[in-house]
């Protein structure tokens, strides 16, 4: 806080002087200001103390701060008497302070912010607490958030709000076996109300049926305004569809009672639609677009009524038996086609291997997602047929590829849980090679990891059979399943892909990069190759470089492509331009800050160093700099869009530990330093404008540190 950085500041004055300069200080500083000593006895108050509370000072010297608590916050475990008992360790964690209710000297209580700061006396440590009245500010905030979630004309939760009570509401269902019920009720010919007796009789007509909606359904239900004359309810723990129906009839019956308004008197009913979870959808959106079909239905029988979704309409099934039924004729009209990606290896970023992507072009359907289709395949036993024709397809290409001359490649073909532990496997993969002449060694199949983990027993004696026929085997999106290094430890697998949730946010999230590196050593240690899928970016790549990954597929180098495409890719000898060993290592600054200028004059006044300096505009720049060369020193701006100083050297932190952190600033109080230091263990914090003397010591401090 401002108040404890101003406090501070008597620190370096002499010693006849401090005590003067610190009273006035306190009168001067914004904020009561108390004093404590260690068994948090009032010692010292202000002039703002006494204002902000009522009390004298004669009358709260001595005593301890718990005559501030309100009393119904006596024997909590988080009342300010509490918090300042352990400064030290407030201080560390709590740099911006912390919120509490107070007591006035009249009983009254209000919000207040507390931070903290320590002094060294000759009577011992002694505890500064600075207090602001932030009742303003939360009172606002609360006002605010309630406008953000509540409809303004009726203060019913709005739709947002709605459907986040729902999601909760469905979470809650699947995980007990319950039901949830979603009402759309519509009030019936309100246009013409709204537009005979004006805008001002239909508000409070809209005011009046919400406060009746509110009275129909228990505390733990909800109803929301979504919007004009339509309102939705979600019924938590329903029953039976009959009790689901009884909350319907009670809300028709206290809509359809007179309302007088001015001299008019109102009779007026709504219309019901009711959609069940799980038996007309699973997710929110689909129960309220169900609902909502069958409040139109409910209109369409005359209104004044509910009607329940019926499922068998739901789009969704037509839709699914639809391309079922193109599916089960896409092999005979060659609908099905295979597009190739390339493997490389990343010490010597030639192409080695592909793997082979189903692809599915309907006439009617268009391009289908395989994300989409396939598990139908899976569902209807489907990918058996399918999944030969993609094996046999991929072992053909491959041999037609070693037969034109080119370079002999792996190809790598996923194989579907039924797939797997279809009885016929063995037999098809062996016949299938010896059709095509392909050699067993140059047919990698790839299994998911939780597919082997049914049944460990019968997946290792498979597995075995299949490497007995002298095929490869990977182990698809580890990382993801539910394995044991035990039982690792059992397959016979030669490779593992490393799934692209982890790839993707490699250079920049902590947890991804700590996963994948653990990827890498396990694999390596057990004898085996790891290749990542989905790399996209030469900083991606490069991480995975530098910490041993083996191969890589992804949109970096290639797209999946047509066999034709790959071909000629083949002729041109394509391949990774991987970086040459510069010789020594060079020491190096990295500038991180989202004003260009910034760094610009950053680097005219560095300009005559002997250090590479490179720079960076964002944190995800800044994290692609780090991934792509080996930085010594990290000079970063506290102020950034999309993330803080303090959370870009955090994630650092952890990433490149051996890094020295520096942060910059144009503001800063005494919590941000701590928290900079603490969290993201920086160096220094500077504060801007930075003198050039100061700014060569730091620099030059730092590289002695990073040697």
């Amino acid at each position: 806080m401002e108040d404890l950085k101003i406090l501070n500041k008597y620190a370096d004055t002499p010693e006849t002087e401090k005590e003067t300069k610190f009273r006035k200080l306190l009168e001067v500083a914004p904020g009561a200001i108390l004093i404590l000593n260690q068994n948090q006895q009032i010692v010292i108050a202000n002039d703002q103390f006494e204002e902000m509370f009522g009390y004298e000072r004669s009358e709260v010297i001595g005593k301890n701060i718990d005559m501030l608590v309100p009393s119904r916050f006596s024997h909590h475990h988080e009342h300010v008497g509490k918090y300042i008992l352990h400064p030290q360790k407030q201080l560390m964690g709590h740099g911006h302070g912390k919120e509490f209710f107070a007591r006035r000297k009249d009983g009254s209580e209000f919000s207040v912010e507390v931070g903290l700061n320590s002094l060294e006396t000759v009577d011992g440590l002694m505890i500064i607490a600075v207090i602001r009245d932030v009742t303003e500010r939360i009172t606002c905030e609360i006002q605010l958030e309630h406008q953000a979630s509540h409809d303004c004309l009726t203060q019913l939760p709005n739709r947002n709000l709605l459907i986040d009570r729902l999601d909760q509401a469905l979470r809650y269902a699947e995980r007990y076996h319950k039901k949830v019920a979603v009402l759309f009720a519509d009030v019936d010919h309100f246009k013409i109300i709204n537009d005979s007796l004006g805008h001002d009789v239909g508000d409070r007509l809209l005011q009046t049926i919400s406060a009746r909606f509110s009275g129909c359904i228990r505390a733990s239900d909800t109803v929301a305004r979504q919007g004009g004359d339509d309102f939705l309810f979600v019924i938590n723990d329903a029953a039976e569809d009959a009790d689901i129906a009884g909350v319907a009839q009670k809300i028709l019956a206290a809509v359809d009672q007179p309302l007088e308004f001015d001299s008019h008197e109102l009779h007026v009913t709504c219309s019901i639609g009711i959609s069940i979870y799980p038996k007309d959808g699973k997710d929110s959106q689909t129960l309220l677009k169900n609902a909502d079909a069958a409040m139109y239905r409910a209109k369409e029988y005359g209104r004044n009524t509910y009607q329940f979704f019926t499922h068998h309409l739901n789009d969704k099934v037509v839709t699914r038996m639809t391309m079922e039924k193109h599916l089960r004729r896409a092999l005979v009209n060659h609908e099905l086609s295979l597009c190739y990606q390339p493997q490389l290896e990343l010490t010597t970023g030639r192409v080695i291997g592909v793997e082979a992507l189903l692809r599915w072009q309907n006439p009617e359907l268009g391009a289908i997602p395989p994300g989409t289709f396939i598990p139908l395949a899976e569902d209807t036993g489907l990918i058996i047929p399918i999944g030969d024709w993609v094996l046999r397809t991929a072992c053909r290409q491959n041999s037609r590829w070693q037969k034109a001359g080119l370079p002999p490649l792996t190809m790598a073909v996923n194989l579907s849980p039924r797939q797997f532990w279809n009885p016929g496997l063995i037999g098809s993969v062996t016949q299938i090679l010896q059709e095509t002449g392909l050699a067993p060694s140059c047919l990698e199949l790839e299994i998911i990891e939780s597919m082997v983990m049914r049944d460990i027993n019968s997946a290792v004696s498979m597995l075995k059979e299949l490497k007995s026929i002298g095929v490869k085997l990977s182990i698809d999106d580890f990382g993801t399943g539910y394995s044991s290094l035990n039982h690792l430890r059992s397959f016979p697998f030669d490779k593992l892909k490393m799934d692209i949730s982890f790839v993707r946010e490699i250079t920049s999230d902590p947890g991804s990069a700590a996963i994948a590196k653990t990827i890498i050593s396990l694999a390596h240690n057990l004898n085996l190759l790891v290749i990542a899928e989905g790399v996209e970016t030469k900083a991606q790549l490069s991480y995975l470089r530098n910490h041993g990954c083996d191969e890589m597929q992804g949109f970096f180098f290639s797209k999946p492509i047509p066999a034709e495409d790959l071909a000629q890719l083949l002729l041109e000898d394509r391949h990774l331009s991987l970086p040459e060993d510069n010789g020594p290592h060079v020491k190096t600054l990295l500038l991180v800050d989202d004003e260009q200028s910034i760094i610009e004059g950053l680097k005219r006044t560095l300009h005559s160093e002997s250090y590479r300096i490179i720079s960076a505009t964002s944190a995800g720049e800044g994290f692609n700099q780090l991934a792509l060369n080996r930085v010594d020193v990290i000079l970063c701006d506290q102020r950034m869009p999309g993330m803080s100083g303090i959370e870009f050297l955090n994630r650092v932190k952890d990433l490149y530990p051996g890094t020295v952190r520096i942060a910059m600033s144009g503001y800063a109080d005494a919590g941000m330093v701590a928290d900079a230091i603490n969290r993201s263990g920086i160096l220094k914090f500077l504060i801007k404008p930075i003198s050039s003397e100061l700014l060569r010591e730091t620099l030059e401090e730092a590289f002695m540190l990073s040697m």
